[in-house]
């Protein structure tokens, strides 16, 4: 009649759960989003602006930046917005400490500056379009 039920073997175990490598899944929200910091709602003036930095530090580096690069822009897009706080602060005629503003601008130049350098040199060899345009003529008849 019924069929006569199995012991478990000590091995069983229940199947994982497969999911796809590069599943979404298994990234943090940091890594998801795009320049997202933790526990931040990028929705208010300075999460938007600091966003704005890092697309534009990310644009003159040439894009497709390494995770290591990802945090130097976040780390340098953090203080040039605190310089700006501080430069806003001081425009308004409130007391600023000069030396914190110009640290955090000196700081982020610095960080910044191998990232640059890195694209700069990735795009030494590839013509610029006026270069192109140029041959281009020249070899026009």
């Amino acid at each position: 009649m019924h069929e006569a039920h199995k012991p478990f073997a000590a091995t069983s175990q229940p199947a994982p759960q497969r999911r796809a490598a590069g599943s979404v899944t298994n990234k943090s929200r940091v890594t998801n989003g795009r320049w997202v910091l933790a526990g931040t709602d990028m929705r208010t003036p300075s999460g938007r602006r600091f966003r704005d930095l890092c697309d534009g530090f990310e644009k003159e580096a040439g894009g497709n930046l390494t995770e290591t690069e990802k945090a130097l822009i976040r780390t340098a897009a953090a203080m040039v917005l605190q310089a700006e706080l501080l430069q806003a602060s001081l425009v308004r005629g409130e007391p600023v400490n000069a030396d914190d503003t110009i640290r955090l601008s000196s700081e982020a130049r610095r960080i910044l500056a191998p990232i640059t350098a890195r694209a700069s040199r990735r795009t030494a060899g590839t013509p610029s379009a006026l270069d192109a345009y140029l041959a281009e003529s020249e070899e026009a008849p």
